[in-house]
């Protein structure tokens, strides 16, 4: 015992000892660092003194007493700091120098190291298990509920969790019982789920939440400071460190190190979809492209093979990279000198929504059903339409929207972790005993027009069919073309409304003009420039813009009621409670006119500022349209908030139609058509094209850029008619025979079919 404390005092004797040894080399290489600067100092002046003294030598003048006095004293500070250096020196180690400088060299690698994020993202869609390659042995399925979308899935602490518009759901898959994860916001959308610190991290709308199993609780993972509470994709960069990336929706890619977040250089246009990294370098997939290189310096990556098709989903190994797209994989092959890339298949799958790799085997989720790319060939595992995937050591979960089937592969070796399962059917050579439907793609627009909006409720219903609607040709000399005045030649038309018996038309160009089927009139105008925005209801009507403000038509005279300098930044302008008008402005303010006054009523959450697309009154309640769903003001000032149903991620409101401040129909770009009434927010319909004007007048009537529907019942009805020009609206007549046709340059008529 003795001897232990003996050699436990030398050690610390001998650290006291290299402690003043340290602090002693390191005072003595200052001073000699200091010698050395002064030395430097006064050889440099004396340099300047000789080069005089040779001038003035050179010109017949003599050495000054001074100069001499001045050169001695030089020589003197000179000797005396060279033999103060090289005492110094004689006690010091030579090779502290080249210690210390190689210590400032690999602090300065570690800390390039440590802060960029390329080396130690966390791919979730990557594994090293290799042992999917045989036959399925064995299949088992587990119904679930609640998620009308499915986001993702993870295995976590033995328990499968899958994320939706409603959550995040946990299955037991020995019990098959199902449960919800509690205290998440009201209305969570989980969109990304990954694990840090044994803990399961819930990305989503609004914000992102940090999950304990054991404890059962849930709190956010950033109080207050995320720049958008709309997160849309999520990547663990250190766990230790709490280092993320974080991809917002509408704000661009944000990363984070502890509680500070700080915006990628040049992603702010970006909504990411996934997160890589492939020889040291990020890649970021967004709903465009891919951006690449290191997280302070990132550049598009130009791939002529994804021309025309829209990323979805990526995972990156240590040589390939895998994009999914509208129209299949995409796989890029890194040789020594430069990519290759290509197609892995040029059928199916087609529609992709989830891919996954395990050593050299890639598991593809898509529309068509589960596929298996394995050593050239592309194999079929089910037809069933599949939106997530996620490994275990030995079992494949796919996804879809009533059920999980847990895929069992042949292999050598032992289970590793098997016992987490259930009694598992034994079916041999795997077939499938659930029913297994071809998705009837006549019923879904085309893949390389639409977006992705899941298998919706409108799958089964008819397809578009064509109206009956007369196709009748005209001689050239008599087209269903309406004449126009003088005034309005060449005009251009923003927007059309019809108030009583007369259509009022917007122009960019020529004021506000009405036309009641037979003459146009133009509407007096007593403010200064054009109002292109229109709104009526069964009483009022009003014509806006932000540069000139706001005007009530009465008859045909159009008085300003608003001026122009409240109505800068307006962005929307909606009737209520018959003469009451709500404004929204651009960042994000709502005023309300009434009686003459103007008063700023409420705002609209700043993380939805930028995608609110208009305010309105629906019944007793007020509504914020957004590009994601709809918002919902509550007496208590709090918003509730519901999304459309499908793909949101790059969903754009390209026009709404109000009625009778009863109910809103709402056309997005992508072709989906919903309706907003009594709280709920079912889908109505699709059209195969992008719309851009919706109105309703008898029927609801949908146009895109050249093609008008009609909503027939439960389907939209393609009219057999086409515009060169922007479409505004179509109205039937007094008589039902005919059909007005607004666009921007004028106004065509279609005969009925008798």
């Amino acid at each position: 015992m003795e001897e232990e404390t003996t050699k436990l005092g030398k050690i610390i004797y001998n650290l006291i000892d290299a402690m003043f040894w340290v602090a002693d080399e390191t005072g003595r290489w200052w001073e000699i660092s200091k010698i050395t600067i002064q030395i430097k100092t006064f050889r440099r002046q004396k340099a300047a003194l000789n080069k005089l003294i040779k001038e003035n030598e050179q010109n017949s003048i003599s050495i000054s007493v001074n100069q001499t006095a001045q050169l001695t004293s030089l020589n003197e500070s000179i000797s005396k700091l060279a033999a103060k250096e090289d005492l110094l020196r004689s006690k010091c180690w030579n090779w502290t120098p080249s210690i210390y400088f190689s210590l400032i060299i690999i602090l300065f690698v570690y800390g390039a190291v440590s802060i960029n994020p390329i080396h130690e993202i966390v791919d979730r869609h990557r594994t090293s298990i290799g042992v999917f390659g045989g036959q399925i042995s064995r299949v088992s399925e587990l119904p679930i509920q609640n998620h009308s979308i499915i986001s993702d899935s993870i295995w976590f602490n033995n328990r499968l969790y899958i994320a939706g518009n409603n959550g995040v759901n946990i299955i037991n898959t020995v019990t098959g019982q199902t449960q919800e994860i509690k205290n998440l916001p009201k209305n969570f959308y989980a969109k990304d789920l990954l694990i840090c610190n044994n803990k399961l991290l819930i990305a989503g709308y609004p914000g992102i939440f940090e999950y304990e199993q054991e404890k059962d609780s849930v709190k956010p993972l950033f109080e207050s400071n995320l720049p958008n509470k709309l997160i849309n994709s999520f990547a663990v960069v250190n766990e230790k460190r709490n280092q993320f990336l974080i991809g917002t929706l509408g704000n661009g890619i944000f990363r984070s190190n502890g509680n500070n977040i700080s915006e990628l250089p040049q992603t702010k246009d970006y909504v990411a979809r996934g997160f890589g990294h492939q020889k040291k370098e990020l890649w970021i997939l967004h709903e465009e492209g891919i951006l690449t290189g290191n997280s302070d310096k990132l550049s598009n990556l130009d791939l002529q093979v994804l021309a025309g098709k829209k990323p979805r989903c990526m995972v990156t190994t240590e040589k390939n990279v895998f994009i999914g797209t509208d129209q299949g994989i995409v796989a890029g092959y890194r040789s020594s000198k430069n990519w290759v890339w290509t197609m892995l298949s040029s059928t199916k799958p087609g529609f992709i929504n989830d891919i996954i790799s395990a050593g050299e085997v890639l598991f593809i989720a898509s529309d068509e059903g589960v596929f298996r790319y394995y050593k050239g060939k592309m194999d079929r595992l089910s037809s069933i339409p599949t939106y997530s995937l996620c490994l275990c050591d030995t079992f494949l979960a796919a996804i879809n929207k009533s059920s999980v089937l847990f895929y069992y592969f042949n292999f050598s070796g032992n289970i590793g972790n098997s016992s987490i399962f259930g009694v598992i059917p034994e079916l041999g050579t795997y077939t499938p005993t659930l029913p297994i439907t071809t998705l009837p793609m006549e019923t879904r627009p085309t893949y390389s027009r639409m977006p992705d909006y899941g298998l919706l409720e409108t799958d089964g219903k008819e397809a578009l069919t064509e109206s009956s609607l007369s196709t009748e040709s005209y001689p050239p000399d008599q087209k269903p073309m309406v004449e126009l005045p003088v005034e309005l030649q060449k005009p251009v038309f923003s927007d059309i409304t019809k108030f009583h018996d007369k259509y009022l038309l917007a122009t960019t160009n020529r004021g506000i003009w009405s036309f009641d089927g037979k003459t146009w009139d133009q509407i007096n105008h007593n403010g200064k420039g054009n109002a292109n925005k229109l709104c009526c209801n069964s009483k009022h009507c009003y014509a806006y813009s932000s540069q000139s403000g706001v005007y009530e038509i009465l008859e045909n005279i159009a008085n300003l009621i608003i001026d122009s300098q409240e109505t800068k930044g307006l962005k929307h302008l909606s009737i209520c409670d018959e003469d009451t008008l709500l404004l929204l402005y651009n960042d994000g303010k709502v005023k309300k006119f009434s009686n003459g006054e103007l008063e700023l009523f409420f705002n609209i959450p700043s993380e939805f500022t930028e995608n609110c697309h208009s305010i309105w009154k629906i019944k007793e309640q007020y509504v914020a349209l957004l590009n994601q769903g709809i918002m919902t003001h509550e007496s208590n000032g709090k918003w509730n908030l519901m999304f459309f149903q499908g793909n949101i991620d790059s969903a754009r409101i390209a026009d709404v139609v109000c009625i009778d401040n009863k109910e809103l129909y709402i056309a997005l770009n992508d072709g989906r058509i919903f309706r907003f009434l009594d709280n709920k927010l079912p889908l109505s319909g699709i059209i195969s094209d992008h719309p851009n004007s919706i109105n309703y007048s008898g029927n609801l009537w949908v146009s895109s850029m050249d093609s008008l529907y009609i909503k027939d019942k439960n389907s939209f009805t393609a009219i057999p008619f086409k515009s060169r020009d922007r479409i505004l609206g179509a109205f039937p007549d007094k008589e039902n025979k005919n059909i007005y046709v607004f666009t921007a340059s004028g106004l065509r008529i279609i005969n009925k079919q008798e």
